[in-house]
């Protein structure tokens, strides 16, 4: 008797395993379609509210789509045609800048910085700056390069963006429909539950993905206008850096400020303070004005939160999971806490 359920034990945990295999190779076959299928959600959670709005004001649901979709494919267009060959301009001359002065004028600044405060640096630190900032051209080479091979692909595969669109024109029409199809996927004691927490879901990530983007736009625009105000070179990759890190809750910003600061340390710029203005007065915007105005409290996770399931996230899955740590946070939190121990407790 004890061996069979041995046996049986052992069975279970190989056919689990083999099913986990089988699953993750699966994804992998699908990752471009699943990809497709999560950028046109993400891009469907965007463009609810003004569908929303389209229909509320008695235009039929798919003349609503129709406006919002042809709206959102005149928007990116705009984006790529003004903004692209700008920053491939800037990367360019952002390679022959590296490669001449900025890799002179930041080793001396360093030097003279160490010599000033008195504290000297040792020959390992210095040599592990030195190779930082020698690898700047390269870097920046290859990211152009990847730029151009990027774009290439993309308008090679345009089959793509055509399945994008309609999965985006589909799925805006019938996402409440959508919704609803999901709760029979569970047994029927449990639809009605599921369906309260699918709708609690669904306002949470909607919300922090739609105040996350109008956020990331604001912070790159006025970032961007700000440094090409005081005559900062390279302000338009400047301000693309600070709205895409933007996404990272505490950490982007930070990040997103070291090379500018590092690239005013050089003869030529605005100057370090000037510089880190421009940057304080767009984060305290961000805090005290975009973020209670586009996200309030739609994750409602505490800072410590947000940094941790960030590092796990990023450990995980790298910038993917960066991106996705705190809506997949936001989740979790709403099953534990509205579902899972209000069902405990009950």
């Amino acid at each position: 008797m004890l061996k069979d359920k041995e046996l049986r034990c052992a069975l279970k945990l190989v056919l689990t395993a083999a099913a986990v295999v089988i699953l993750i190779k699966v994804l992998v076959k699908l990752a471009p379609i699943l990809t497709v299928l999560a950028v046109a959600v993400l891009i469907v959670y965007c463009m609810t509210p003004l569908v929303n709005f389209l229909t509320s004001k008695k235009i039929k649901p798919f003349w609503a789509s129709t406006i919002t979709t042809t709206a959102i494919i005149i928007g990116i267009v705009i984006f790529f045609y003004l903004l692209i060959p700008g920053l491939i301009a800037e990367l360019r001359q952002l390679t022959v800048f590296a490669s001449t002065e900025y890799y002179h004028d930041l080793l001396e600044i360093i030097h003279n910085m160490g010599e000033r405060f008195g504290f000297q640096l040792t020959k390992s630190f210095f040599s592990y700056i030195t190779d930082i900032i020698a690898q700047i051209p390269f870097y920046t080479q290859n990211l152009l390069n990847y730029l151009i091979s990027f774009f290439m692909k993309l308008f090679s595969r345009i089959w793509i963006g055509f399945a994008l669109v309609f999965i985006v024109f589909y799925l805006v029409q019938d996402i409440e429909k959508t919704k609803s199809n999901l709760t029979f996927l569970f047994p029927r004691i449990y639809q009605q539950d599921v369906t309260k927490v699918l709708g609690v879901i669904d306002q949470k990530v909607g919300a922090y993905i739609r105040g996350t983007f109008l956020k990331c736009v604001f912070v790159g625009l006025l970032t961007g206008l700000g440094l090409f105000l005081l005559g900062m070179p390279f302000s338009l990759m400047l301000g693309l850096l600070a709205g895409g890190l933007n996404i990272i809750l505490y950490i982007g910003p930070v990040l997103a400020a070291v090379p500018a600061l590092l690239l005013s340390l050089v003869p030529g710029t605005p100057g370090f303070f000037p510089v880190l203005i421009v940057y304080i007065i767009v984060q305290t915007l961000d805090a005290f004005v975009f973020t209670p105005v586009f996200l309030g409290k739609a994750v409602d996770l505490s800072p410590l939160t947000v940094i941790t399931v960030i590092l796990i996230g990023g450990q995980l899955l790298g910038v993917l999971g960066i991106i996705l740590a705190i809506p997949v946070a936001a989740v979790l939190k709403v099953l534990i806490t509205d579902y899972y121990l209000k069902n405990r407790l009950a």
